[in-house]
């Protein structure tokens, strides 16, 4: 083709058509010129029709992560229900004299087991790190998202600092021993009696006047407190949820 093109220049020249020339030479520019307009047209299409594909599926895979923390907060919510139940009975148990300490230890240990919300933002950190948030053209949900993911931190930053007052404070005994950790099960499998005799013999849990009695029963209720406190902070999660979840589903992912 562009043999061709020369072979007509060349002619024309060799012939003089000076005028026809030149004529002929604006025309091939312009040819040129549109061709390559077409071809940046082209290019631009098949970019837009990439980035609209890539952007469908961020919004696919935002929902399944949405609905999957739906999920994971409905589970914790309910491990949580169980550990107040738990830490309630503990709490008459406590109340209830005689008592056995082991019973009452293990009980507690078994409460005290924290289970971590970890929610899946995969795909929202994925796009924002990789600097793609641009290819989200939907501004509604687009700014929604980033609003959930601010949201998102902060009760993430909320229930850990519950998890640390819990800890702190169902940890703050000054002797391991006199409060009777040797007692629990796990221990006791691996000490035999010549070490449990070495041990100091508290019977604080049938005490009600004993230091330590009086402040595991105000631990008790500080970590009862702090567990309806985790409840309400994803329950404000789910709800917070619920706005750009229904514009997500509104894209209709296959």
């Amino acid at each position: 083709m562009i043999k061709f093109f020369r072979k007509i220049r060349q002619n024309l020249l060799s012939e003089g058509k000076t005028g026809k020339y030149l004529k002929y030479a604006i025309g091939e520019i312009i040819l040129v010129v549109i061709g390559i307009l077409i071809a940046l047209q082209i290019n631009n299409w098949n970019e837009n029709r990439k980035n609209r594909i890539t952007e469908a599926d961020y919004y696919c895979r935002i929902l399944d992560d949405f609905e999957l923390n739906e999920k994971l907060i409905d589970e914790t919510s309910e491990q949580i229900s169980n550990k107040i139940k738990l830490a309630k009975e503990l709490l008459l148990d406590l109340n209830t004299i005689p008592n056995n300490r082991s019973d009452i230890l293990d009980k507690f240990v078994l409460a005290l087991r924290q289970d971590v919300f970890v929610p899946s933002n995969i795909a929202f950190e994925e796009i924002t790190s990789s600097g793609q948030l641009k290819l989200l053209t939907d501004l509604e949900l687009k700014n929604r998202l980033i609003q959930h993911s601010t949201f998102l931190n902060n009760i993430l930053n909320l229930l850990q600092e519950n998890r640390n007052v819990i800890i702190n404070g169902m940890s703050d005994f000054e002797l391991k021993t006199e409060f009777g950790f040797q007692d629990l099960d796990y221990l006791k499998r691996e000490l035999d009696e010549k070490h449990i005799a070495l041990l100091p013999k508290n019977n604080w849990t049938n005490d009600p006047n004993n230091p330590i009695f009086i402040k595991f029963q105000d631990n008790l209720v500080l970590f009862i407190g702090m567990l309806i406190r985790q409840k309400h902070h994803l329950s404000n999660l789910k709800t917070e949820m619920q706005e750009p979840l229904k514009l997500l589903k509104a894209k209709k992912c296959q």
